[in-house]
């Protein structure tokens, strides 16, 4: 399943080859799935000998995900089927960033969200949290960004779990990010790489060996600490404070695309520092974990982040030639600042697809 999720319809032989079995054991493989509805057949390959082949591919329809992200102001609730399409997108305002007001506005958005995408009430693979913050223990009690004091200290899955019907997964916005990534984004089918998540703070999240890496004390990938909180720093709560010093009422991130058009200056200074920062620990962490490529993302507009990605200064295509102590290569998110929900969305799928615990 997973080689298919990243390489789309495939024939039956060059799957084969990809794992390692014999084309009978992939032919009973399919069968199995096929009677689970997991798999379908596309239109037949010309070109070969004999009878054209017919390449198979995970069928999208045979599972669903939601995913919900929030800020202080509003919250975005995704759906997206097992492939990683959206298939349905909503947004809903908040009056303020508490645990019941972000329960509410959920359960709202994910069941307009399902009118959307047309699933009516059938069955979720599980609801994906992306939380502004870390854990402390285990996963379990969450420690807090600074803006967000109603959910310091809370056993988060367990209380999301109270409150709705499908499977709770829960994870750190910046892991989210990457996991979106490798389902749905500039990630897909790479097995290292690292995303940078430009929200609140500064975070981030590490897909190594195929897997995300959460740490020793799961909170890893977070690049925060390198930027003072007294000082100019590349997060968007820092963009949100330089605009409103601009004189530019600048709320939240939802009005940022607006905003960018109407004070395309201002914003653009701040990228191009943004970048400017970014780039030294950008290639210190490369050196450290040697990714593929790094993907800058989060909550801003796609615009913003192509900026910030050029403003760094580093490459962003792979050269011909690969060697040590090489600047990384970086790329934007092909997500936007739709990154959150659906990286939210993602988490379900990858993490039963793979095992891991909610």
């Amino acid at each position: 399943m997973g080689v298919m999720l990243d390489t789309g319809p495939i024939s039956r032989t060059e799957l084969a080859d990809r794992i390692g079995v014999t084309r009978s054991a992939i032919t009973q493989m399919m069968a199995s799935l096929d009677r689970f509805g997991l798999v379908e057949e596309g239109p037949a390959r010309k070109g070969g000998r004999g009878q054209p082949a017919r390449p198979i591919a995970v069928r999208g329809a045979a599972g669903y995900s939601a995913g919900i992200s929030f800020s202080h102001g509003y919250l975005d609730a995704a759906i997206i089927d097992i492939t990683g399409t959206e298939r349905a997108y909503q947004r809903r305002f908040l009056q303020e960033p508490t645990p019941d007001a972000v329960a509410q506005g959920a359960a709202d958005a994910i069941a307009a969200a399902r009118v959307e995408a047309g699933i009516g009430d059938q069955e979720l693979l599980g609801i994906g949290f992306a939380l502004p913050g870390d854990f402390r223990v285990d996963m379990r009690l969450f420690q807090a960004h600074r803006y967000f004091p109603a959910f310091d200290g809370l056993d988060a899955r367990a209380w999301f779990q109270n409150r709705f019907p499908e499977r709770i997964f829960v994870e750190n916005d910046g892991r989210t990010c990457v996991m979106g990534e490798r389902l749905a984004g500039s990630g897909k089918g790479c097995s290292d790489f690292m995303a940078v998540h430009i929200g609140h703070g500064v975070g981030g999240g590490l897909f190594l060996h195929n897997r995300l890496y959460r740490g020793a004390h799961f909170n890893a990938g977070p690049l925060g600490t390198f930027f003072p909180l007294d000082q100019p720093r590349p997060s968007g709560q820092d963009l949100l404070e330089t605009l409103r010093v601009s004189g530019i009422d600048a709320t939240d991130f939802d009005r940022l695309e607006q905003i960018a058009e109407e004070h395309g200056d201002v914003i653009g200074q701040w990228c191009d520092r943004a970048g400017r920062q970014l780039a030294p620990y950008l290639r210190h962490v490369a050196n450290f974990i040697d990714p593929s490529f790094i993907v800058v993302g989060g909550r801003l507009p796609a615009p913003l982040l192509q900026r910030i990605v050029t403003a760094t200064g580093l490459p962003q295509q792979e050269s011909p030639q690969r060697f040590a102590g090489q600047s990384p290569v970086v790329i934007p998110s092909k997500l936007g600042a739709r990154a959150g929900a659906i990286g939210a969305a993602s988490v379900p799928i990858l993490s039963l697809l793979h095992q891991e615990p909610a």
